[in-house]
């Protein structure tokens, strides 16, 4: 056998007894393991028995036979010392210092039951998959139909959930439940209104929306019956849908009814206005503050430390936190603990600094010309003017602004 050979089989099995020596100790952590000590007559003993045996080896093999090799390895074996256990680890060995304290592992019990009860159970939902249906108005439904906090997971079938709840939300067009522990994954789907039809063959006109100076005309179909840097009023006729060929013969043979499309860009002007009170109303709490606790699981509550209603008779904030509790930060409890803030407040006239009000007034007026003007239209230029009325500060915007003001409308066409 070369030494290439040799070194391969020295390092694998170096590799292999690695292995074996890190299974070897995660499992003596399970079956449990002792720490012994020994007294320095064991080490004084075996120390001087391998010097011993390192000096006379060659004569002893030599001279004993197997029966006396048998003897002197039981006799290394056991040197007269004693052995004393320092310290003891492992399950086995922990199962059997809790089974002293019975209380302790009674506890244990109890608090593993309740673990797995609590898993048979709903404490926490996530709705995934809605953007313009609220979730609580989802959780409602649900818990109309009888999924709510503290249902056994068995006791309902996702597929007749879905089946009774998708009628009730119109605007879903799929629900689908998946309980995985304690926890109910709702996904759901919404439903995608169809756009409206338009019937291509139907003739119509492009008019104007609104008065302005028409800056481009792009006529898609139709016919174009305004220039750039005509000024139009609202209502007039931009695009006609009513075309005449020219021809001798009838009109009812020589015009033809398109349906009229395009866009119509023009330069507009709004003149906007809003009055902003220098005077208000502010809350002034009193500082007077009622606090509420509630224990809650499933669909039961148990106020703890209430007095009285939690109506209050006069103006106030009403503050409310829930906190689910969890089991060292890993599994949710079926319980919430819920906090309920009263802050009683008075209202106490204040004044406005001008600035205020005027910067109030600016955002409003900013705000109302984005909503006419679209995501197509675009400002370039604007103006802002003040003057104080009494205790109100009459804030102005003149602006000038570019947007399409093609409107179509159909053509009432009638025959004969």
């Amino acid at each position: 056998m070369s030494v290439d050979r040799l070194k391969r089989d020295l390092l694998n099995k170096l590799i292999n007894a690695r292995i074996d020596l890190a299974a070897y100790l995660q499992l003596r952590k399970a079956k449990g393991y002792m720490s012994v000590s020994e007294s320095e007559h064991l080490r004084d003993n075996l120390f001087e028995l391998c010097n011993f045996m390192r000096e006379k080896a060659p004569a002893l093999q030599a001279n004993y036979g197997e029966s006396e090799e048998v003897a002197l390895r039981r006799a290394a074996e056991g040197c007269g010392a004693e052995i004393s256990i320092e310290r003891t680890a492992g399950t086995p060995f922990f199962f059997a210092r809790l089974r002293r304290r019975h209380a302790l592992f009674a506890g244990g019990i109890l608090c593993a039951a309740l673990l797995l009860v609590n898993s048979l159970f709903i404490w926490d939902f996530e709705v995934t998959g809605n953007e313009t249906v609220p979730t609580e108005t989802i959780l409602h439904a649900l818990r109309e139909h009888g999924v709510h906090r503290g249902t056994f997971i068995y006791s309902f079938r996702s597929q007749d959930i879905c089946n009774r709840v998708l009628p009730e939300l119109k605007d879903l067009c799929w629900v689908a439940v998946n309980v995985r522990g304690c926890k109910a994954y709702v996904q759901v789907r919404e439903r995608v209104r169809a756009p409206e039809r338009v019937n291509e063959s139907e003739p119509t006109n492009v008019i104007a929306a609104k008065p302005g100076l028409i800056t481009k005309v792009r006529a898609l179909d139709g016919e174009k019956r305004v220039l750039p840097g005509t000024s139009v009023q609202q209502g007039q006729l931009l695009i006609a849908g009513v075309v005449d060929t020219g021809g001798t013969e009838k009109p009812s043979v020589t015009t033809r009814f398109l349906a009229g499309k395009g866009e119509v860009w023009a330069r507009t002007w709004y003149d906007l206005t809003v009055r902003v009170p220098l005077t208000y109303e502010k809350k002034v709490y009193t500082g007077k503050e009622k606090r509420s606790h509630t224990l809650i699981w499933g669909e039961n509550r148990l106020k703890i430390g209430a007095k009285g209603s939690s109506i209050c008779n006069v103006d106030c904030d009403k503050i409310k936190n829930q906190t689910q509790w969890t089991l060292f930060g890993l599994f949710a409890l079926p319980v919430t603990w819920e906090t309920e803030t009263l802050l009683p407040y008075e209202l106490e006239i204040a004044a406005r600094s001008r600035a205020d009000a005027e910067a109030q007034g600016k955002d409003v007026l900013e705000t109302y010309l984005a909503a006419l003007l679209g995501e197509t239209g675009s400002v370039t230029q604007r103006r802002f003017s003040t003057a104080a009325e009494g205790d109100t500060l009459v804030v102005t915007l003149s602006a000038e602004c570019e947007e399409q003001i093609g409107k179509e409308v159909p053509i009432a066409v009638s025959e004969g």
